[in-house]
């Protein structure tokens, strides 16, 4: 074989191996950038926060306030009592304080459970009323659950239910 014959020869199986080094799976496109990580310790503080201007819009009588914390479409069970939608929660709250005009409410979290997405929380809690500014002013304990929604960054509740812990009387047994 010529020289030019093997330069041939040789340039042949390079171009082959180069080929074939070719025909190997291309690489994988470039994955997508992960979303950012939520900060879950700053939503909860935000829920928090939100908890504390809900509770101060209650006790202040606030009803202007007091109906953007909840989301236009929330329910809310209290003790049997169902009321569907902003505006039908504020008026039960207005009928209610204005019954008791003296009534200050207060709650506390006992916990508090956020979705890794960031835009969904559970809360459950402890809640205490008392009716009245007098030492023998009547009193209530009871528990609570909550399910904040955050729409266009703000925190709102869209379900809210508890109940007084004081069993109330069973009208079956009581015949």
């Amino acid at each position: 074989m010529g020289t030019r014959a093997l330069a041939a020869a040789v340039a042949a199986a390079l171009l082959l191996n180069g080929c074939s080094a070719k025909k190997e799976e291309a690489p994988a496109p470039a994955a997508e950038p992960a979303a950012p990580a939520v900060d879950l310790a700053a939503e909860e503080k935000a829920i928090q926060t939100r908890n504390g201007e809900w509770m101060n819009f209650m006790n202040a009588r606030d009803t202007a306030s007091l109906g953007g914390v909840y989301a236009p479409d929330a329910v809310s069970i209290y003790d049997g009592v169902v009321q569907n939608g902003s505006p039908e929660i504020v008026a039960g709250f207005e009928k209610n304080m204005g019954a008791h005009p003296d009534t200050v409410i207060s709650w506390s979290t006992d916990s508090l459970r956020i979705a890794e997405s960031g835009d969904l929380a559970v809360e459950i809690g402890s809640i205490h009323t008392k009716y009245g500014k007098t030492d023998k002013a009547r009193e209530t304990d009871g528990k609570y659950i909550t399910v904040w929604a955050k729409e266009d960054g703000v925190w709102h509740v869209i379900a809210d239910a508890g109940t007084d812990d004081v069993k109330k009387p069973d009208s079956k047994a009581a015949h």
